[in-house]
């Protein structure tokens, strides 16, 4: 195929995906408005012309700052680490398509790998090295963080599906490009891309690692996971996996041994569960994020609170798929809590919990199953143990990790008091009166006394997470 270049004025219409464009479009009709050393900015003609001459001159200055940024800064530091894109490329030009135009909102931008071949191999091909970004970005905070995530895709296709012949998992071909914002030091500012993928882990931290549907919420997790993976291992991790003819879990297993690190994906994946609930260095290196943009995260974990008085049961069923986890928190009660977890689908789940005390220290442990059964006593509960925390989560190699199934587990909490008497107001011990003994309280009433509890905890300095 002959080399050629474009120029400055060419109109050119290229294919783009029909379920990300804004009009169910499948073409775009886009004009070169620059071509700053490695780029071809491609900005479509009904989106332009729809704009003011003072909009067209704010996008000109945009497109010149992300010009400049890409040529002296992204492109430079992302290709010396994780290795070029294909260049000269199928078109024989080693300069860049950007093509700007209107897609959804949920859409940012995105690549295509079939641009990477010719006609001949698939007739929707836009013949060339090429990124698509929603034009309405131009001129917003984050265009060269946009801009570094999609150019990281092109690296990867290019180590991975051209070099190799082996395309990436989808999970961890987007957690190398999220990687990528982090690596170029965009998460400095306050309201950075990272504090907003990183809100979306909390809002649903138990999404799947591995099994993508495209949500804010799987960039939330992979964003999360491959901050702390860097954090705890090493860069070395993510570029020695480019170099893998396996993909995925396999691919970052074989770079850790490749490093002489003895853990693998699964053994680290339920250290960060536990990282991302106590975020806590003083616990131990492995149980928090060493990067200082990351050093408040803390999972919210599910609150379960348990009677006061008496004895209770409490049964959670609930299902997880393949490398997720989940929070479960147990507070109030006192005297003994026993908590049984069974796991009938038998496939490999690990469990950990945190024990919080009533004087604000924290104790990490394991549950040990034995055919698929798990026992947790804890004898002090409303006295030395302020809660407890269960952490359930399953990373089976032996399945696919993309496994889409969901797969179900069962909690039975038990409190049980020991002295065989109920509790009142007389002998649980509050740092404040209240009205009437907590057996005769209410659901309502019951819950602002613990509201109470936890501001005093909070005031008196005592972490209650």
């Amino acid at each position: 195929m002959a080399a050629f270049a474009d120029n400055t004025g060419d109109r050119q219409n290229f294919y783009v995906e029909k379920n990300y464009s804004l009009n169910d479009s499948t073409q775009a009709s886009a004009t070169l408005l620059k071509a700053p050393d490695m780029l071809y900015f491609y900005v479509e003609n009904d989106w332009w012309n729809s704009k003011t001459e003072a909009q067209k001159n704010d996008i000109s200055v945009a497109l010149d700052k992300l010009g400049a940024e890409f040529n002296s800064k992204i492109y430079p530091k992302l290709t010396s680490t994780f290795g070029n894109e294909a260049t000269p490329g199928v078109d024989k030009d080693r300069r860049i398509t950007v093509l700007f135009y209107r897609t959804t909102n949920s859409v940012k931008g995105y690549v295509r790998n079939i641009d990477e071949y010719e006609k001949t191999v698939n007739p929707l091909s836009n013949q060339r090295e090429m990124v698509y970004i929603n034009a309405d970005l131009i001129t917003g905070s984050y265009i060269d963080e946009i801009m570094s995530h999609e150019f990281m895709h092109l690296i990867t296709i290019n180590q991975k599906e051209l070099r190799i012949g082996t395309p990436e998992d989808t999970w961890l071909n987007e957690a190398l490009s999220e990687y990528a914002v982090t690596y170029l030091g965009y998460n400095d500012k306050e309201d950075s891309y990272l504090n907003q993928r990183i809100s979306a882990f909390l809002d649903k931290p138990y999404d799947s690692l591995t099994n993508w549907t495209g949500s804010q919420y799987d960039y939330g997790v992979v964003n999360a996971f491959i901050n702390y993976l860097v954090d705890q291992y090493g860069l070395n991790i993510l570029t020695d996996s480019l170099k893998s003819n396996k993909t995925g879990i396999q691919s970052l297993d074989e770079a850790l041994a490749k490093n002489n690190h003895k853990e693998t994906i699964s053994d680290i994946f339920t250290d960060w569960t536990i990282a991302s609930y106590v975020n806590d260095c003083t616990l131990g290196a492995r149980y928090c994020y060493t990067d200082n943009n990351l050093k408040d995260l803390h999972i919210i974990p599910f609150g379960n609170f348990l009677p006061f008085s008496g004895e209770s049961t409490l049964y959670l069923g609930q299902t997880l798929m393949n490398y997720s986890a989940n929070w479960q928190k147990f507070s109030g009660g006192k005297g003994e809590l026993k908590i049984d977890l069974s796991n009938p689908s038998g496939v490999n789940m690990t469990i950990f919990y945190v024990i919080k005390s009533a004087t604000g220290e924290t104790s990490i442990g394991t549950m040990k199953l034995t055919n698929q059964e798990g026992e947790l006593v804890i004898p002090d509960m409303g006295q030395n143990v302020y809660s407890v925390t269960v952490i359930p989560s399953i990373h089976d190699d032996s399945i696919s990790a993309s496994d889409g199934k969901a797969y179900f587990y069962s909690i039975t909490a038990n409190t049980i008091n020991n002295d065989g008497q109920s509790q009142n107001a007389d002998t649980i011990k509050l740092p404040f009166s209240i009205d009437k003994p907590l057996s005769q309280m209410n659901r309502e009433e019951l819950l602002t006394v613990l509201l109470k509890v936890i501001i005093y905890l909070v005031v008196h300095g005592k972490t209650i997470f």
